[in-house]
């Protein structure tokens, strides 16, 4: 029963931290693109360094987002073995308790890509068919309503997706590192 709990507590956080990564991603991605289209009138050097500090402030969330989660879960864990009266609490055995926090991270990832990708996809199609085809008009012409739908599928799939397939990289990386090495370290006799 215990297990269960850990590794379904562990899934929740790993879910909630992923969308508030895809959120952290459109929330930066839509101010920094419109911030990028008002100074690339003046100056496209500006436009550029607005750009990449934009993507370098959500990867900085992401990351940050990432390390603190692990982190707090890892020290939470630890607090809950101590609680239950063992001295030592199994430090080598923590992370694989951990390893739901990584699934978590990979559903709401996978969510956020695909519901941005088949949004993009049917807006992208309908757009065209409609746009081009019927009334004649050119592609991604702001006359076609089904281009803002483009769009924002863009910023769904793209953004979302994409800090939220990141923010589950890094996380499962991590706790794989910290599996392996729990492992090699019991296996070699170290005492943790």
């Amino acid at each position: 029963m215990n297990m269960a709990f850990i590794t379904s507590f562990s899934f929740l956080l790993g879910s909630i931290s992923s969308a508030i990564a895809g959120y952290a991603g459109i929330w930066v991605s839509v101010r920094a693109n419109l911030r990028v289209a008002a100074a690339s009138r003046k100056c496209y050097n500006d436009a550029i360094q607005i750009c990449f500090r934009g993507g370098a402030f959500a990867a900085i969330v992401n990351v940050a987002l990432a390390i603190f989660g692990i982190s707090s879960l890892f020290l939470s864990f630890e607090f809950y073995f101590f609680c239950l009266g063992a001295q030592n609490p199994p430090i080598e055995e923590i992370p694989v308790l951990m390893v739901g926090f990584g699934f978590g991270a990979s559903f709401v990832a996978m969510f956020a890509q695909l519901g941005g990708g088949i949004y993009t996809k049917a807006a992208d199609v309908g757009a065209d068919l409609i746009g081009k085809v019927e009334v004649g008009i050119p592609e991604d012409d702001p006359r076609n309503p089904a281009v803002i739908a483009d769009l924002v599928g863009d910023n769904v799939g793209d953004c979302a997706g994409q800090c939220a397939d990141l923010f589950e990289s890094i996380s499962a990386e991590i706790i794989s590192a910290m599996i392996l090495g729990g492992v090699l370290g019991d296996k070699a006799g170290l005492d943790f």
